[in-house]
């Protein structure tokens, strides 16, 4: 707006005393030419829309302080990175079951995928059949290795010393958020 087509006549005239009176007897006359159930009626609308902004503003300003808090506690919570179990390949298990039951003695190895079949035929080779698990345990960095099925005495079926055991390599992969990887700050 330029301050050139500001109109200080027509401000001066809705601010005048005359105005003022005028108003006043339009408020007086209002109950007359309208009557007093429109304007019970007005009243109560006004005083509804005042209600439901009144309510509106105090559940917006509850759920603001819940956002809040929600970002706080996110902002608290550490990343954590994310654990793959991946398969050791035969080819990696075969010469490390080889020199296992080069090793040990009475124990014999058979590797697959991801997996490696230990026995023995006698209980006799007790020592040497827990020795070449744990060797096989340590067989390589980060490796995870759990026992699937475990057979000893003479119930097993074939070898009376069993053991079935899943061979993993643990990948360990960048911690994630929901806004994506997390990246190290320097």
């Amino acid at each position: 707006m330029d301050f050139k087509q500001f109109n200080m006549a027509a401000i001066q005239k809705y601010t005048s005393p005359q105005a003022i009176k005028d108003f006043d007897r339009f408020l007086d006359n209002l109950p007359v030419s309208v009557g007093y159930n429109a304007l019970i009626a007005a009243g109560l609308v006004c005083l509804m829309g005042a209600t439901s902004v009144w309510f509106s503003s105090v559940e917006l300003d509850k759920v603001s302080k819940l956002h809040a808090d929600l970002t706080n506690v996110q902002a608290l919570k550490p990343p954590v990175p994310v654990l793959k179990y991946l398969p050791v390949s035969e080819t990696v298990l075969k010469p490390l079951s080889k020199k296992i039951s080069d090793t040990f003695k009475g124990v014999s190895l058979v590797p697959g995928s991801g997996e490696v079949k230990v026995s023995a035929q006698d209980t006799d080779y007790f020592p040497q059949f827990l020795a070449a698990i744990s060797y096989l345990e340590h067989g390589g960095r980060n490796w995870k290795v759990s026992t699937s099925s475990l057979c000893v005495g003479t119930d097993c079926k074939g070898a009376k010393l069993y053991a079935d055991l899943k061979v993993n390599i643990v990948e360990f992969s960048e911690p994630t958020t929901d806004n994506g990887p997390v990246t190290k700050s320097k």
